[in-house]
């Protein structure tokens, strides 16, 4: 996975990333990895424009608040954001 960010292929990294790494694991190591691959995933789906890899992201990162930048890329009359919206609302009130 940070291979395929190193070469700037979002969509492959996307299709590795299952969510966080070992997320009870309390070991600080493991502590570290999760967050480096937590950190590296979410900023390359924000410096992209497109919905489809925020909405992927989305699906991993449910409570992560970041489902705005989903609704600012789809379009109004997008069927879409109704899904964005939904998941802001879930990652705002945790």
């Amino acid at each position: 996975m940070l291979r395929a960010l190193e070469n700037g292929d979002t969509e492959t990294a996307l299709g590795l990333y299952r969510g966080p790494l070992l997320p009870r694991s309390e070991a600080p190591g493991i502590e570290e990895w999760r967050t480096h691959l937590e950190v590296a995933v979410r900023e390359a789906v924000l410096a992209i424009t497109r919905p489809e890899h925020a909405m992927r992201y989305g699906e991993r990162a449910p409570y992560d608040a970041e489902h705005e930048h989903a609704l600012r890329l789809f379009g109004p009359a997008d069927a879409r954001r109704a899904i964005a919206a939904g998941r802001l609302t879930t990652a705002l009130r945790d």
